[in-house]
């Protein structure tokens, strides 16, 4: 008589079959769909970057800190994605940041004439102290983005930047 099969035209081998394309589909999207909400959630996740500043040489002046993400242009200083100041008050300084982990830059800049930016000479090269992250020190040119990027991570929530006299 053959395979008997409740639905006529479909032998039990077929199902079989169907049903563990239909299962490892399934499970394949559910493992998808939970790596990218993990991942999502991990890029989302907001903590504390903690970023110290070392080798502060005067008191009682302003220290400008600007973030950057790749989408913004560093280093141009008012074009940060967030900021901080604080005015000096010995020879480090601490900023607590709530940002989610991803890669950022940071530039810093102590304003010691109180005009609220970077002086430069007739060069164009600081005349006030400043630092990149990654230590990277400018010989002919500035930074890109790339040059003092991060990564800021559960793994990695600080930093410590030197400023160039």
């Amino acid at each position: 008589m053959g395979n008997f099969s409740p639905t006529p035209g479909v032998c039990p081998a077929n199902t079989r079959l169907i049903a563990t394309v239909i299962l490892v589909i399934g499970l394949a999207s559910f493992f998808t769909a939970s790596s990218a909400s993990l991942q999502a959630q991990e890029a989302n996740r907001r903590t504390k970057l903690t970023v110290k500043v070392t080798n502060i040489q005067t008191s009682g002046k302003t220290l400008y800190l600007g973030l950057y993400r790749a989408t913004d242009q560093f280093p141009e200083f008012s074009k940060f994605w967030k900021n901080a100041k604080v005015t000096t008050d010995g020879t480090e300084k601490v900023f607590e940041l709530d940002v989610p982990y991803g890669e950022y830059a940071i530039a810093v800049i102590h304003d010691l004439n109180g005009n609220g930016k970077l002086d430069t000479n007739f060069f164009g090269y600081p005349s006030e102290p400043f630092a990149f992250s990654r230590g990277f020190k400018p010989v002919l040119s500035g930074p890109d983005f790339a040059d003092c990027k991060f990564n800021y991570s559960s793994t990695s929530s600080s930093i410590t930047i030197t400023l160039i006299d």
